[in-house]
């Protein structure tokens, strides 16, 4: 009841904000700062829930909040929560240059100094000196609304080089504020380093937990990204069976931007089982409202085939996409799709045949089927050797790009898009321009194992293996 009195007072200072900045600010005389730190807490965690609306009352918050630490002195800081709310405020993404200054007019114990300054080397991009502070702080040593933050923190900066420490933070930092931003925040980078770990149980049950909670959180495309590249990286792990469960708590729509996702990156990557498998739930829908009208649903379909022996039925299928539906990045997807499926199917010149059978005649006639010699030794020269399933046509699988160390706390990240069709599948506008050449394939790629670049057809598939990891690079993005 308390906490609601202090937020309703907060809610009406932002409204006297609004109109008379200096009234507003008049009447706060009577707030803690530790008073309005919680309301920005209590703030945070309706946007966790899903309340995007209050995404300008945070902002207004920390600024109310930043203004009243600026002025703070010494005796403001004899309270311990308010010296606490300090800590808070900047792993809320405060301002850092307001917490050394208030923590450098503070009398208090070292260990709380300790962590305003490792906060401070935190906000201000030095990772590494902040670990070194922050790594000896138990975060259940110090009150739960402190050790929530703490835990978050810490597991944020060991992500990369103690995944399974930051895995062990997160869970107390979830422990210690369930039901909070700082659980949402948590669970969003469970899900990532548990994929870059391949602990598919531990993937599945943190992105099981975030779809039942925070799943309309502003935040949620974040969780959508590391979801897919999970799913991707985790293939030979993951069911189709626990895939479907953890997207049946999803919306519809949601569900269908996922599975659009996964099957443009399975597609991509080879994944011939996983793209068939997205693809048709995509198309399928809910409650009988199916999406087989969804170009994006039939172009990934198509992809993961295009170099397989129903390519005319796969070239067909690419024809009758309407082009007009989809993105600038999907149509280029198209293009190269159609590019390399008429590749496949393109006839092998007779001068590039003549010219590899010239370099190398004993191995052109090694290769030649027994049923075109005949029995005076003489070759048919007009015979070809076959195109489809001559060699295996599984493209590389892309790396899957580890998560990176999510900095600052989460409230101080910007407000992500909300995870909808619009922007959930929308690429983003600072995609990386296409590469002027084809990139290098890397030495696991098929071309090392039994493909013969000499070969006019196998020369061809290479080609087209190629272009599909140059699809990989330059179309990674989310699909539109």
């Amino acid at each position: 009841m308390r906490g609601r009195t202090v937020i309703g007072r907060a809610v009406g200072l932002l409204l006297l904000a609004a109109g008379s900045p200096g009234a507003a600010f008049a009447q706060d005389d009577g707030l803690q700062a530790y008073q309005l730190v919680r309301s920005l807490q209590l703030i945070q965690d309706r946007i966790a829930g899903g309340d995007h609306a209050a995404l300008p009352m945070q902002a207004k918050l920390l600024e109310m909040a930043d203004d009243r630490l600026r002025v703070a002195d010494a005796g403001d800081f004899k309270d311990p929560k308010n010296f606490r709310a300090l800590l808070v405020y900047g792993m809320s993404g405060g301002n850092p240059v307001t917490v050394e200054a208030a923590a450098s007019r503070a009398t208090t114990d070292p260990q709380s100094l300790a962590i305003a300054k490792g906060i401070v080397a935190y906000l201000n991009g030095r990772p590494a000196a902040a670990i070194e502070i922050l790594k000896p702080i138990d975060p259940m040593s110090v009150p739960p609304d402190l050790g929530a933050f703490l835990a978050l923190v810490k597991g944020s900066l060991l992500a990369t080089d103690e995944p399974l420490t930051a895995l062990t933070l997160l869970d107390e930092a979830r422990l210690l504020s369930p039901g909070t931003l700082v659980e949402e925040a948590a669970l969003r980078r469970s899900v990532g380093i548990a994929a870059a770990q391949g602990d598919a149980a531990r993937f599945a049950l943190a992105s099981t937990q975030y779809v039942a909670g925070y799943l309309y959180s502003p935040y949620a495309s974040q969780f959508a990204d590391s979801f897919v590249s999970g799913v991707i990286a985790l293939h030979m792990s993951i069911s189709q069976d626990k895939l479907a469960d953890i997207t049946s708590m999803m919306d519809a729509e949601r569900e269908k931007v996922i599975y659009l996702r996964i099957a443009r990156r399975a597609a991509i990557d080879g994944l011939t089982d996983l793209s068939a498998f997205a693809s048709a739930r995509a198309e399928q829908g809910r409650n009988g409202n199916g999406n087989q009208d969804d170009p994006r649903a039939v172009l990934y379909s198509s992809l993961s085939t295009v170099t397989s022996a129903t390519i005319d039925d796969v070239r067909v299928r690419l024809g009758k996409i309407d082009r007009g539906k989809l993105s600038e990045s999907d149509r280029a997807l198209l293009d190269a799709a159609q590019a390399v499926a008429g590749e496949v199917v393109a006839p092998v010149p007779a001068a590039a045949k003549d010219e590899t059978e010239a370099a190398d005649p004993a191995k052109s006639d090694a290769a030649k089927p027994a049923a075109e010699t005949d029995p005076a030794g003489e070759v048919d020269a007009d015979a070809l050797p076959p195109v489809e399933g001559a060699v295996s046509e599984q493209p590389a699988v892309a790396a899957s790009p580890k998560p990176a160390a999510d900095a600052p706390a989460a409230a101080s990240m910007p407000p992500a898009t909300p995870m909808t069709a619009q922007s959930t599948a929308e690429a983003p506008a600072s995609a990386p321009a296409p590469p002027e050449t084809l990139p290098v394939l890397p030495t696991s790629a098929p071309a090392a194992s039994g493909l013969d670049t000499h070969d006019p057809t196998d020369a061809a598939m290479l080609n087209a293996r190629r272009q599909l990891d140059q699809i990989d690079q330059l179309l990674g993005a989310a699909p539109k």
